[in-house]
């Protein structure tokens, strides 16, 4: 338990986030029908999970079709994926980084028409060597792309992963400041399978340290679920 000490305050600003509430027919849900894409790296590709309905993005998609089967929530995650596989076609990246792909950045989402994208990039920049002031920098040239074309964007925390001391704090760094910047648009998910010491808890983790378990998915999937973005976006449409 080596991290103990250098975590304690950054893991505070996270539990003010995790609001349990429940998506009910009255939200709009039942008479309205969304398309909600998700971009993002193994774990909204569903890595960890066994069988695939598992994965908490397949698991959304049943859950809101189970409300309304009209609604759609299209997969462009793939693993591997860092922040800048992600941003803008075009963009201008720094040598030795990697591409946006045109088959799975946010230029593409914007494309399919959504009414509402969700960014799920758990730990590879981290992982890759990205400061935090990178991460963050690539973090809102993504969300201010979806905001500038009007369409609502929500973004997931990073995720525990059994990193050093330092990366996990790099992972905290991000986490509390994209809570601050973008509020309650963004998910929590940090908190559920995160054990005190920086790892992802023992009863989440898939074997590597790196992925979640059926468990752990389910856990993100209810996180999403406690977002009700239907009925945000059934405001949204009202205003």
């Amino acid at each position: 338990m080596r991290y103990i000490t250098i975590l304690p305050v950054l893991f505070l600003f996270l539990t003010a986030s995790s609001g349990q509430t429940t998506l009910k027919p009255d939200s709009g849900l039942v008479t309205h029908s969304f398309r909600i894409v998700v971009i993002g790296s193994s774990t909204a590709a569903g890595v960890g999970a066994n069988p695939p309905d598992s994965a908490w993005v397949n698991r959304y998609r049943a859950y809101l079709q189970g409300i309304n089967p009209s609604t759609e929530v299209i997969n462009l995650a793939k693993g591997g994926y860092q922040t800048c596989h992600l941003m803008p076609s075009g963009s201008i990246l720094p040598a030795g980084r990697p591409q946006p792909d045109t088959l799975r950045n946010i230029t593409k989402a914007l494309s399919l028409h959504p009414d509402a994208i969700i960014l799920n990039l758990p730990s590879n920049d981290a992982a890759a060597g990205y400061k935090a002031a990178e991460q963050l920098a690539n973090f809102d040239t993504i969300i201010q792309t979806a905001t500038r074309s009007g369409v609502p964007i929500w973004v997931c925390t990073p995720q525990p992963r059994h990193f050093s001391s330092n990366k996990i704090v790099t992972q905290l760094i991000v986490c509390k400041a994209i809570s601050e910047k973008y509020g309650s648009r963004v998910i929590n998910f940090w908190d559920p399978i995160s054990a005190p010491n920086g790892l992802i808890l023992m009863a989440c983790n898939s074997g590597d340290g790196i992925h979640v378990n059926n468990s752990g998915h389910r856990r993100l999937f209810e996180q999403v679920r406690n977002k009700n973005i239907p009925a945000e976006l059934v405001k949204l449409a009202r205003k």
